[in-house]
């Protein structure tokens, strides 16, 4: 094997021993756009979850809990999903 040769072969095992790894991770990131919470799921039912509260200043948004943007956000009570950003429930504590 020549000098150049033996350079490619490095390189290339390298470069396959970082993209194996950082391909196996990408397949486990969370997607971006998880589904919204069903109001009529077991878990929304028990926490009194609603999708569009009527109570002002009171919504996920300015929950402690709530993980998101100005549209919608992830909650930990309701795991892999999101919850509207004006959405309420019986688990609301406001930010300090």
């Amino acid at each position: 094997m020549t000098d150049s040769t033996r350079r490619k072969f490095v390189t290339y095992l390298g470069a396959g021993a970082v993209a194996v790894p950082v391909s196996a991770l990408i397949g486990t990131l969370p997607s971006h756009a998880a589904e919204l919470v069903d109001p009529a799921s077991d878990q929304a039912v028990a926490l009194q979850y609603t999708a569009e509260t009527e109570m002002e200043g009171k919504n996920c948004s300015t929950c402690t809990l709530y993980q998101g943007g100005e549209a919608s956000g992830m909650c930990p009570l309701f795991a892999g999903k999101e919850v509207a950003a004006n959405a309420w429930c019986s688990a609301y504590t406001p930010k300090a």
